[in-house]
């Protein structure tokens, strides 16, 4: 009897712990984000979880639990197997705002800025080629004192200074993009009809290829029209993916970046640019 008694107790502690544990390892693979946004709603909470949901199945196969909770602003995200959560924290939180600009070569910015060299003196490799797209690189750590130099010049009209999406590059560069056209960007992502990513299976190359609506096709091929031996820079929520020199002009609307993309950087790129733009800002809860 003693024997039965004890084997009911310890039944009855292991049905008492057994949903606390499996609780802690769900933690471990899961993110919640929440939005402190002024206009948040459970209408575009739900908005925002649809975005979500049609990214990580871009990005991935891996089965997941996504569950809105209004009461508190939240987007919970569960998954049953192990994934790359840094990664995974961008694809929940990413704007997912995709555009092309000109650029503003280093002689065209000296022309802009009235003749100040200043900018480029702050970057430590300072090649003073006037015709490179790149206005300067810098380590991640030296960003800052850039970034706050560039606060001193104000809104400098007709450009906005963008740095690129480091993925595990030690140097971070920064270009200058022109802002004249009426929508600040050439093309925006209502311009964009799809994001696809590729792969060369011989030549193990990773790209993206974009495919424009038709009524940006012409846009499009009058824009790489007026910048052959120019770049064009791809952005995504204001970092720059690359900025490829214009060599022909593109008539069919058919865009493919190429670039030291891995497998995942590229699935990631496309994952954003294809779905959408956030109409909520979130933030991880750690």
């Amino acid at each position: 009897m003693r024997a039965i008694l004890y084997l009911f107790i310890a039944i009855f502690v292991f049905g008492i712990l057994e949903p606390s544990f499996t609780n802690k390892v769900n933690a471990q693979n899961s993110i919640l984000i929440q939005s402190t946004d002024s206009k948040v709603s459970s209408i575009l909470l739900t908005q925002s979880a649809q975005i979500i949901s049609a990214r990580l199945k871009d990005f991935s196969p891996e089965k997941f639990d996504l569950k809105v909770i209004p009461e508190k602003n939240q987007i919970l995200v569960s998954f049953t197997s192990n994934q790359d959560l840094k990664t995974i924290e961008k694809l929940l939180t990413h704007i997912g705002s995709l555009a092309f600009y000109e650029t503003y070569d280093r002689a065209g910015l000296t022309e802009l800025l009235n003749g100040d060299k200043q900018l480029f003196s702050l970057f430590a490799s300072n090649h003073d080629n006037q015709s490179n797209v790149q206005i300067g690189c810098a380590t991640v750590a030296e960003v800052e004192k850039v970034t706050s130099y560039l606060k001193t010049l104000g809104q400098v009209e007709k450009c906005k200074f963008a740095w690129d999406e480091h993925f595990e590059d030690s140097n971070v560069c920064l270009y200058a993009l022109k802002t004249d056209s009426k929508k600040g960007a050439l093309i925006v992502g209502e311009d964009i009809e799809s994001v696809q990513h590729k792969q060369d299976k011989v030549l193990k190359v990773n790209a993206i290829a974009i495919k424009l609506k038709k009524s940006a096709i012409e846009i499009w091929a009058d824009a790489t029209k007026r910048n052959m031996n120019h770049a064009i820079a791809i952005v995504l929520d204001n970092n720059v993916l690359a900025a490829p020199t214009v060599r022909s002009v593109i008539n069919g609307g058919h865009i493919e970046i190429t670039g030291n993309y891995t497998q995942n950087q590229a699935k990631y790129i496309a994952a954003l640019g294809n779905n959408g733009v956030l109409p909520l800002i979130f933030k991880v809860v750690k």
